[in-house]
C-alpha cells in the first residue's frame, strides 16, 4: 500500500476512533459534572461523524477504495484506540489527547498528501474544514477541563 493509501487509512481510522472514544465517555462519565461532561460528549461524537463520512468519501473519490480497505481499517482503530486505553478513568483527558493527536495527524497528511502530489483541492478544504472543527472540540475540552482544575 502506497504512502497516499496509508495516510488516508489513517486518517479515516483516527476519526473513527475519535467518534468511539467520545462515546464510551459519552456512557461512562460520571461526577458531580456528570450531565454537563455527558452532553459535552455527545456533541463531540455526533461532531465527527460528518467530519469522518466526508473524509471517507473523498479519499475514495481521489485515490479509489482501496484506501479504506476494511481488514486496514480495523487493524488501525484497533492500533489507535490502544493507544488512549492509559488515559481511561480520566474521560477529559483521553478525549483531549486524542483530538490534539488528531490535528498533529491532520497536519502531517496534509503536508504528506501534498509532497506526493496528492492534494487536489477538495482534499485541502476538507483537511482545512475537519482541522477547524476539531479545533472547536479541543477548545471546548480545554475550558472544561480548566473550570473542574478550579472547582
Amino acid at each position: 500500500m502506497d504512502r497516499c493509501f496509508k495516510i488516508a487509512a489513517l486518517y479515516v481510522a483516527t476519526l473513527k476512533a475519535l467518534s468511539l472514544i467520545h462515546q464510551h465517555n459519552h456512557w461512562t462519565t460520571k461526577g458531580s459534572m456528570f450531565y454537563g461532561d455527558h452532553l459535552l460528549f455527545e456533541r463531540l461524537y455526533n461532531s465527527v461523524l460528518p467530519n469522518l463520512d466526508e473524509a471517507a468519501e473523498k479519499f475514495i473519490g481521489v485515490l479509489g477504495d482501496e484506501c479504506l480497505d476494511y481488514d486496514v481499517q480495523a487493524e488501525l482503530l484497533n492500533k489507535v484506540l490502544t493507544k488512549y486505553k492509559n488515559l481511561e478513568g480520566s474521560p477529559l483527558e483521553m478525549s483531549l489527547a486524542a483530538e490534539r493527536d488528531f490535528l498533529k495527524l491532520s497536519q502531517d497528511a496534509y503536508d504528506a498528501l501534498e509532497e506526493d502530489n496528492h492534494l487536489s483541492l477538495g482534499i485541502d478544504d476538507m483537511i482545512m474544514e475537519i482541522a477547524s472543527k476539531r479545533e472547536g472540540s479541543v477548545y471546548l475540552l480545554q475550558q472544561t477541563l480548566k473550570g473542574k482544575n478550579q472547582d
